[in-house]
């Protein structure tokens, strides 16, 4: 921000009309700060998520409460990667389950995709599980410690593979809102 206004008042300084330099440095500050702002919410909003593995299953806790997703309801388990940013990777664990999916759980409904199987046999709806930068290797370690037979390996997908929740079904059931 300090960079954008040392640049807006340098360009304010040489401009021969000094209402159009305001103006765009205006628009460019907005811009910039609306992105903060947007990347704060969204941090903030995931700042209590936590993603833990033991022998009973996948234990997720956020602000709305806790859940687990047991060993024995899931029919595979895979790590999805995709390319962030400069050189970076942005990492989540795929859960698909052997039968249906609670989609009004408070804690799991955001976390549901519909999209096309692992591998066949598998099915459409599955839990993506975003995890946070550096613990992906220890999560993986984890389910393979205690759920080898599920595993279904890693993959690179294209970037934004995160996604967003599949809320169809909650709209439905909610009369139009789902959040």
């Amino acid at each position: 921000m300090a960079i954008g206004i040392g640049g807006m008042l340098l360009v304010v300084t040489r401009d021969a009309n000094p209402v159009n330099a305001y103006g765009a440095g205006i628009v460019v500050l907005l811009l910039f700060g609306s992105f903060g702002a947007l990347t704060f919410r969204s941090v903030w909003k995931g700042r209590h998520t936590v993603v833990s593995v033991d022998a009973a299953g996948v234990w997720l806790s956020d602000a709305n409460g806790q859940n687990v997703i047991p060993w024995q309801a899931l029919a595979g388990v895979s790590l999805w990667s995709s390319p962030m940013g400069r050189g970076g990777m942005i990492h989540s664990l795929e859960l698909c389950p052997e039968g249906a999916i609670d989609r009004d759980d408070p804690v799991l409904r955001r976390l549901i995709r519909d999209e096309e199987p692992l591998r066949p046999g598998l099915p459409r709806l599955r839990y993506r599980v975003p995890l946070t930068f550096g613990t992906h290797h220890e999560v993986v370690a984890a389910v393979r410690r205690f759920a080898p037979r599920l595993w279904s390996g890693e993959s690179e997908r294209p970037p934004g593979h995160i996604g967003r929740p599949d809320t169809e079904g909650l709209r439905r059931r909610a009369g139009g809102r789902a959040r």
